[in-house]
This record gives structure tokens, C-alpha cells and sequence, in this order.
């Protein structure tokens, strides 16, 4: 048997003092380190990272004190193997990154989008080592090295590893049905983590394709300016079953190995049924969103420059629309919104399920009415609607017509509304400003526009 051979000395000397300069100077010296640490404090995402953070860390902490450390540096397989096997991972999380972070613009979402890479890589540590490096291999060492064996600690720490996204009910506050399809799709997704990890006994190759896979799931929710339909409100039998397929889909990636999951697979094998589960996965993903109304889509937005601007904003509990022959007012009633015709005492009223923020907005020829509501997500949906002033009415059709035309868009985290005044032009806008990212958004009737 050959020996390894070993690296020139000088050559690997040249790489070790690159290395240690680059960190030195872009994490300890240089600004590397203030980037990071401004982008936590000051940048959406910034919790998230240092909650992460400190999971990964207690994980590491207890797997060494219970002896588990044979996990760092357990490797059968180089890291290249357990990325090949994850091919399907590797597929969905570059079209995702394209769709997501290029085309939809979520990667010039600024310092944000370090804080979700970063805060991926530590849930891929804090998750891989607890639910592969340890669970499974705990079921291993316990139900043998039989096929059977084998199957079933994979499967059964594939499915634990789903049901803990249940937590996301209390820590996240998703409803339960968004929670029941996470669980699911979760699930699927340990399973392959967890065949990965047995294939090549190297926990780094799960831990880089979970955080990819995560990161390229969640770069949406740092998207500005985002359009979407309505979210799930109640359970739906056709999500549930374009759940159970898309789990079918993407489980396909098990056949290459089923017949001897100790052995090696064809290359060609692993390369097919990849791109067809995933193929079939963006089918039922696609079928299931529109059914389910969970599907979003990044709305297009213009980015314009105004030199010279006021900001203002009246609070009140109420606001008003009045002149000489309409007058409504717009209320907050319990957790929803009230809007009224003072004139005919005819009223409807918009259900919120956390109403954050309220406004009217005039202008020259028209009102803006808009509302903050927080519905299944950490983020705020912007919900506006415009009223041109010649066409007011005391009918009451025109108060139930309106609430049927309210736009919908999802924003960043802790936007508020405002006037913005654009002294150059004289000219105002409804805004929506973002302290985080630092920008206003302009919020037209027929588009949205970023004012940096």
C-alpha cells in the first residue's frame, strides 16, 4: 500500500502564512471583524446569528463532556463524497440562491444577508451534530450494523429530527398548519442528511449542505420588497397531500442506495434520480403553494434619488378623510381596523391578526389608506390601497368594493410609515422606512420605489 505522500514543505509553509495573514488581518486587525459585529447589531438577522451561535456552541460543549468527540473527526469519506450524495441539496440551493438572491434581488438586501449565512452554518453545526452526530449514531450503536438496523436509526432520527420543528409554533409564532408541512418536509430532509452522514461518517458534509440548503430557503425573507398572496390560514387537505409528494420527491434520492447501503452507487445513478426528484420537488412545490396560498413572489421596485426631503408623521388614534360632502375615519376596533362612514354610520371592518401600524395618507388627488399587520411571519405585510377623491361615494358599495382592494406586500422587519416630502418638486409620498437597512420605500399605486 502506498503512503500518503506528503505536501513540499516549502510550498505548505507559503499556504499556512497566507492563511494565517488573512485572518489576522481581515478578523482580528482588520475590519473583517467590525463588519461582522456591525452587521449583528445594527442588521436584520443579528439575533438570529448569536442565538445560533450559542445553540451550536452548548451542542459542541455536551457532545465533548459525554465523550462524543469522535464525531469532529470521524471521517470514511472525504467531504467531496458527502456533497455528491447531497447533489439534490447542492441543485435546489443554487436555483434558489439565483431565483432568491439574484433575480428577486435578496443578496443587495445588504449586511443582512452575511447574518443569514452565518446563522445557517451555525444551525447546520448545532442541528448535524445533535441529530446526526449524536442521535443517530447513538440508534447505531444500539440496533447494529444490520440493513435493517441501519434503515431504521436512519429513519427514525430522520423523523425526531422533523418533529422538533414543532418548537417553531412557540419560538417563531407559525401556525399550526405551516408548522405541520415544516415538520414534514423536515423530516424527508433528515433522512437524506441522515444517509449522508452513515455513507461517509464526515459530519462536515451535512453541516455545509444543511447550510446551504437553509440559506437558500430564507434568503427570500430578506428580500425589501416582497409581493405575496394570501398566507395559510387554515389547515388544507390538498397541502397536506402535495406535502406527502414533495417528501416522495425528494426521498427519491434514497433509491441508488437502498439495495446495499454499505456499498458504493453508480455515479450515474445519483447524478439521475437527483435532478429528477428535485424536478419533480419544484412540481409539487409550484402546485402546492398555489393551492395553499403560501407562494410568494418578489415584487419589481425602482431605486430613485431625492436630495432634498422633510419626514413627517402625525399619530392620532384616528384618521380622517374629510371634505364637503364625504367624511370617513379610519380606527383601530379591538385587534382589527375600523373604517366608517361618519355620514351614513355604515362601517366595514378589516380583521388583522397583529395590527402593528395605521395611517391615511393625502395628497393633491387622492388618499393612500394603509395598514401594518403582522400574519404568520416575522415581518411586517404592508397593506395599502388608493383613493382617488373624485371617486368617494356614501354608496355603501364603495366601502365594501375597497376593502376588496387592498395590495399586499411583505416588508422588512420594524418598517413604519410616513410622510415624505420632496421640497425640489413639491411633491409627497407615503413611505415605509426601514432603520435597518437605512431606506425608504415609496409606496405608489402601481409600483414601489426605494429611496436610498
Amino acid at each position: 500500500m502506498n503512503e500518503k505522500k506528503k505536501p513540499n514543505i516549502v510550498l505548505y509553509t507559503l499556504f499556512m502564512i497566507v492563511v494565517f495573514v488573512c485572518i489576522t488581518e481581515l478578523f482580528i486587525w482588520g475590519k473583517g471583524s467590525d463588519i461582522i459585529l456591525n452587521a449583528i447589531n445594527n442588521y436584520p438577522q443579528g439575533s438570529f446569528v448569536v442565538s445560533e451561535a450559542v445553540l451550536a456552541s452548548l451542542v459542541l460543549i455536551v457532545m465533548l463532556l459525554f465523550k462524543n468527540s469522535y464525531v469532529f473527526t470521524q471521517k470514511r469519506e472525504k467531504i467531496t463524497k458527502g456533497l455528491f450524495y447531497g447533489l439534490f441539496f447542492i441543485i435546489g440551493s443554487v436555483l434558489f440562491i439565483l431565483i432568491f438572491g439574484l433575480i428577486e434581488k435578496g443578496l443587495f438586501a445588504g449586511l443582512s444577508v452575511l447574518n443569514l449565512l452565518i446563522g445557517c452554518f451555525f444551525v447546520g453545526v448545532a442541528e448535524e451534530f445533535l441529530c446526526r452526530g449524536w442521535l443517530l449514531n447513538e440508534f447505531l450503536e444500539r440496533y447494529g450494523d444490520t440493513k435493517k438496523g441501519i434503515w431504521y436509526s436512519i429513519i427514525i432520527s430522520g423523523l425526531i429530527f422533523g418533529l422538533m420543528h414543532l418548537g417553531n409554533i412557540y419560538t417563531m409564532g407559525q401556525s399550526v398548519p405551516t408548522t405541520i408541512l415544516q415538520v414534514i418536509s423536515a423530516a424527508s430532509t433528515g433522512i437524506l442528511f441522515g444517509l449522508i452522514y452513515y455513507k461517509t461518517k464526515n459530519i462536515w458534509s451535512v453541516v455545509l449542505l444543511h447550510g446551504l440548503w437553509d440559506f437558500s430557503l430564507f434568503i427570500s425573507d430578506v428580500i425589501p420588497v416582497t409581493s405575496t398572496n394570501e398566507v395559510i390560514s387554515s389547515f388544507s387537505i390538498i397541502s397536506l397531500i402535495f406535502s406527502i409528494l414533495m417528501v416522495g420527491a425528494e426521498l427519491l434520492n434514497l433509491i441508488p442506495h437502498i439495495k446495499d447501503i454499505d456499498g458504493e452507487p453508480k455515479r450515474k445513478s445519483v447524478i439521475i434520480f437527483a435532478f429528477v426528484s428535485f424536478g419533480f420537488y419544484i412540481l409539487f412545490t409550484s402546485v402546492s403553494g398555489l393551492q395553499t396560498s403560501s407562494f410568494g413572489k418578489t415584487y419589481d421596485f425602482d431605486e430613485i434619488e431625492i436630495k432634498n426631503i422633510a419626514v413627517t408623521r402625525d399619530n392620532y388614534e384616528d384618521y380622517l378623510i374629510n371634505n364637503n360632502y364625504y367624511s370617513f375615519r379610519l380606527s383601530k376596533k379591538d385587534d382589527n381596523l375600523l373604517l366608517e362612514n361618519l355620514n351614513t354610520k355604515y362601517s366595514i371592518e378589516i380583521e388583522c391578526e397583529k395590527l402593528y401600524d395605521y395611517y391615511i395618507f393625502e395628497s393633491n388627488n387622492y388618499y393612500v389608506i394603509a395598514y401594518m399587520d403582522y400574519t404568520d411571519s416575522s415581518n411586517p405585510f404592508l397593506n395599502y390601497v388608493y383613493v382617488m377623491k373624485d371617486e368617494l361615494s356614501n354608496d355603501n358599495k364603495f366601502l365594501d368594493n375597497l376593502k376588496t382592494q387592498f395590495k399586499k406586500y411583505l416588508l422588512s422587519e420594524r418598517s413604519s410609515l410616513l410622510t415624505l416630502y420632496d421640497r425640489d418638486n413639491n411633491a409627497s409620498y407615503l413611505a415605509a422606512y426601514n432603520p435597518d437597512y437605512g431606506y425608504y420605500i415609496l409606496v405608489e399605486d402601481n409600483k414601489m420605489s426605494i429611496l436610498k
